[in-house]
């Protein structure tokens, strides 16, 4: 099931379009999104042989905080991929990938099989097309190859809570959402013969609620989760 997110929104914030959205996003991004939603789900992987995928790709690699992560763990050759040239701009000042590019990340002006791992970060929540992005990062890697899936929990949009930021007046903003069921990104991933490693989900706990008090409503519930595949 892949569903667009009106018919679950409970909060009616005004809604933009992925480039609007993360142009105005971009300046503040890593200061408003939490590690606890990502950096800490990558951390307790245990699947990926970090330091022995030299080559990677990074689809959607928004102000380069993964690419940075990334550089920490041993990927010396990064190439970043993102459609908001204002994402890409603040990825460049990370020095962390060796190229960038605007792009939409179903259709990349990248080779064929060239990376050891590929890695996508709350991203795929903004795809209408799963399949094509998941035909994309397959033609991407090279056999054996690994890739890396993390994204916002299809239980949060569910719930109606979309993608969202403080504009610069403290109005909250909506960027475009689609809903993809767990079994959706599972699904895609056999279509394209990959094999699924590891899968983890992060469920909202203290060190959340800590960062977050407005979440401890949603204590115990997932958050965001992660898929490990390789080809």
């Amino acid at each position: 099931m892949t569903q667009g997110f009106t018919e679950y929104d409970t909060r009616h914030y005004p809604t933009v379009d992925v480039v609007t959205g993360y142009s105005a996003w971009s300046h503040t991004y890593n200061q408003t999104v939490h590690d606890e939603l990502d950096l800490h789900l990558l951390a307790s992987l245990q699947t990926v042989p970090w330091a022995q995928c030299r080559t990677a790709v990074d689809l959607g690699c928004g102000t380069g905080r993964i690419g940075t992560w990334l550089q920490g763990q041993g990927i010396t050759q990064l190439h970043g991929i993102d459609c908001t040239p204002a994402m890409i701009s603040q990825a460049a000042v990370t020095q962390a990938y060796t190229q960038l590019c605007i792009a939409d990340i179903t259709r990349c002006p990248l080779p064929d099989q060239h990376y050891n791992m590929g890695i996508t970060v709350l991203a795929t929540c903004h795809v209408a097309d799963l399949s094509a992005f998941y035909a994309e990062a397959a033609r991407l890697l090279r056999p054996g190859g690994f890739f890396v899936l993390l994204d916002y929990h299809p239980f949060c949009l569910l719930q109606g809570i979309p993608t969202h930021f403080e504009s610069a007046t403290g109005m909250p903003i909506a960027i475009a959402n689609v809903v993809h069921l767990l079994s959706d990104y599972v699904q895609q991933g056999r279509r394209v013969n990959w094999s699924l490693l590891e899968m983890q989900e992060r469920l909202v706990d203290d060190a959340w609620i800590a960062h977050r008090p407005g979440m401890a409503r949603y204590r115990h519930h997932p958050v965001s989760f992660v898929m490990v595949w390789q080809a």
